[in-house]
């Protein structure tokens, strides 16, 4: 028996995009002109190492028959969560806390497998989650490091995983 072959993968360094979408008229196929027009925002270099945590859980049903000697699962209810770190300076130049004002609506957009500088173009796979800004909050200061805030994204709608970019006015 011969060993299958070896998937190849993508590193992650430079592969990746954060955007801040005001508007989608549908989440399930987001339009290029969406993705690049007026109020758009690139957040992915404002955010720390460890600063955009989109976690989803699925909660599990478990299921039983008549004298089955094993218990049956089932998916149950999915929730996304999404929290942003980001560095911040004090000032009205700060580009991620001024983006995401508390109380805001809008879409986050997240791209993977491509350099970051890679335009946006049709037939590219994104992320597209519905998000309500929450409140900011500092992370406390320590030696050797910048100044930073967090904030929780609430999730406010349904999360399109893996959705194509669709050409368009």
């Amino acid at each position: 028996m011969s060993l299958e072959e070896v998937q190849p993968g993508t590193a992650a360094d430079g592969n990746g995009l954060v955007l801040w979408v005001p508007a989608i008229a549908d989440p399930s196929k987001p339009k290029v002109s969406e993705l690049t027009g007026s109020g758009v925002e690139k957040l992915t270099y404002g955010l720390t190492p460890d600063g955009f945590a989109h976690d989803t859980t699925v909660a599990t049903i478990t299921s039983g028959r008549y004298t089955l000697a094993q218990t049956l699962e089932l998916d149950g209810v999915i929730t996304d969560t999404v929290e942003v770190k980001y560095v911040w300076q004090g000032s009205e130049e700060d580009g991620v806390r001024n983006v995401l004002t508390p109380g805001t609506k809008g879409f986050i957009v997240k791209r993977m497998a491509l350099p970051n500088g890679t335009e946006v173009a049709a037939d590219q796979l994104v992320t597209v989650i519905p998000v309500q800004c929450s409140i900011q909050r500092d992370v406390p200061p320590a030696a050797n490091t910048e100044l930073q805030k967090i904030q929780k994204l609430n999730v406010v709608g349904e999360v399109r995983r893996d959705v194509k970019v669709v050409a368009g006015p």
